[in-house]
């Protein structure tokens, strides 16, 4: 980490001049925590318990306890169209592909844990990894049998949203998520659009959820078997398009997000309904760019693209830094909220 943050300002300036929109760019913008924006339902529970998100006054503490239990990345596919109805339409879908999904998956992981643990560390709160959190076979095979559950009414409108593009794409499928080696695939994050211009993704996409079986299948369940105070899934958007005479592939967004148990539990005699759920997001960050960043831009000398790789890392770290910040200011900001 200290090699990567040690590369001259010259180098990142020469990266950002470029006007194609470059992930390397980011290496020299070091507070991106303005640039997180909110991304899930904050409508806070009441005094019943009945909400979507933790009211910190009630929770009474900072989630100590937090476990990774996701790190995947998210390639909802482009499709692109050519030639007329008289013509004839031709279709071509590309996304990054299941290998090389699980190649960014693993680099960009393993790249940028330390930064996340240490950001989160400066709020109190322990980031664990599977290796950290798994510590019995019982823990083991909760978290490997574990299925993300959806309400009937998300379940309709994810199936809705893939008819629409499966019709437009005539009947291919393009999307691609893969988990980084060791973490379960905990896919929370509703079917993306992409667009195949900008290579961008909607700005949010879990704002205003009310899914509330996969808010408690996570937030509640897995977080009990597992014994800890909240989990946490954290994920990148990508797309892969043909340009410059090869595959490209743009980071499109980087998402953050906690979900945990409700600590307000229902009154005895009470019944569970659609309005009460076990489990609550806690807090839930995007990183949005209006255009997507380019991982590997054209660059034909080997040296200034080794430059680049590394100043990918530099740059997603400062994204990885800015979306803990944002989640960590939120957290103590609502907790200090109750005590005055």
């Amino acid at each position: 980490m200290k090699n990567l943050l040690s590369l001259t300002a010259a180098a990142v300036l020469l990266t950002a001049a470029c006007s194609a929109p470059k992930l390397s760019s980011y290496a020299a913008k070091t507070d991106l925590k303005s640039k997180a924006k909110y991304d899930f339902n904050r409508s806070k529970i009441n005094e019943s318990g009945r909400g979507f998100a933790v009211d910190m006054t009630a929770l009474g503490k900072m989630p100590k306890r937090i476990a990774l239990v996701s790190f995947y990345i998210d390639d909802p596919g482009i499709t692109k169209v050519s030639g007329t109805n008289s013509t004839g339409k031709t279709y071509n879908t590309t996304n990054t592909g299941s290998a090389n999904g699980k190649i960014f998956a693993n680099d960009f992981s393993s790249k940028s844990i330390e930064t996340l643990k240490a950001t989160f560390k400066t709020y109190g709160i322990d980031v664990l990894t599977p290796n950290e959190f798994l510590t019995d076979d019982d823990k083991k095979q909760a978290y490997n049998d574990f299925v993300v559950k959806h309400t009937t009414g998300n379940k309709i409108g994810e199936k809705f949203t893939k008819w629409v593009k499966k019709v437009g794409n005539l009947g291919t499928t393009i999307e691609m998520d893969e988990a980084a080696d060791g973490y379960k695939l905990v896919k929370i994050n509703k079917s993306e659009i992409s667009d195949d211009k900008k290579k961008s993704v909607a700005i949010q996409n879990l704002n205003g959820s009310i899914d509330g079986q996969m808010i408690e299948s996570v937030g509640y369940d897995l977080c009990k078997s597992l014994e800890v105070d909240a989990v946490m899934i954290v994920f990148n958007n990508q797309l892969a398009d043909t340009k410059w005479a090869r595959t490209r592939y743009w980071l499109s967004a980087v998402n953050m997000h906690i979900l945990g148990p409700n600590p307000t539990p229902l009154k005895e005699g009470k019944k569970d309904n659609n309005l009460y759920s076990k489990g609550l997001f806690y807090c839930g960050v995007r990183i949005p760019f209006k255009k997507g960043l380019a991982i590997n831009p054209k660059i034909k000398d080997e040296v200034k693209k080794t430059e680049n790789d590394k100043l990918n890392y530099v740059a997603y770290n400062n994204m990885i830094a800015g979306c803990a910040n944002k989640i960590g200011s939120y957290l103590q900001k609502e907790l200090d909220k109750g005590k005055k």
